[in-house]
């Protein structure tokens, strides 16, 4: 990444000096955060979450995308988590943080690249829920937003779904006459279809989305 030779030549006998340590002392690569983002991505493809954690790495990427394992100590992230926490939520912070320890251990513990991981902190957080949306506020809520926003936030009101099962909904997923409709395993957090109930706002919803996609 650089266009000075000396640099670069530098840079070469220091990765030779840790090449021939690794082979003939037996001594493990230094293994990069970069290198731990792709292998964890790679790996868990399959989650339903896959998306968040992309989105997650990609916020860690500017704070640690220099960084090898090693250099991942408790400061720096308590440093990372203070800042994340003043931007977001204490909540939103441990999620993250979640994530960021769940990559460590897999890379101590599956992938054998390191022999040590730094203790995560997490944040305090209520132990629980201290409000919920009211009647009006819902009403008021979908009366401010866009149509099509409204008619995702009434369905998700009525039926308790996340967003993604709500916005890629299928028409092939709903039975109208019987009033359900159904998740496949694939598109569930937990792995496990669900049927769900459909009260009449939800039904309603439908009904009025009906001509507008043949698919979605």
């Amino acid at each position: 990444g650089t266009d000075d030779r000396q640099a670069a030549q530098e840079y070469h006998d220091h990765l030779k000096v840790e090449l021939w340590r690794v082979h003939r002392l037996g001594e493990k690569p230094r293994r990069t955060w970069q290198e731990t983002a792709v292998r964890w991505l790679r790996e868990k493809e399959h989650k339903a979450d896959y998306r968040k954690d992309a989105a997650k790495l990609r916020w860690f990427d500017p704070f640690l995308r220099d960084k090898y394992l090693d250099e991942i100590n408790r400061d720096l992230i308590d440093q990372i988590a203070h800042i994340k926490k003043r931007e977001s939520s204490p909540s939103t912070a441990n999620r993250y943080l979640a994530l960021l320890r769940a990559m460590l251990r897999m890379a101590r513990d599956e992938w054998e690249w390191i022999e040590k991981v730094p203790r995560v902190r997490l944040f305090p957080e209520p132990k629980k829920r201290v409000r919920w949306i009211t009647h009006e506020e819902a009403r008021c809520l979908i009366e401010e937003l866009p149509p099509h926003l409204a008619h995702m936030a009434a369905f998700t009101l009525a039926t308790g779904l996340r967003q993604s099962n709500v916005s890629l909904l299928r028409w092939d997923q709903v039975d109208l006459d019987r009033g359900m409709a159904w998740i496949h395993p694939d598109q569930s957090k937990s792995r496990k279809a669900i049927a769900v109930p459909l009260n009449e706002d939800a039904l309603a919803v439908l009904r009025s989305r009906r001509d507008k996609h043949p698919e979605y």
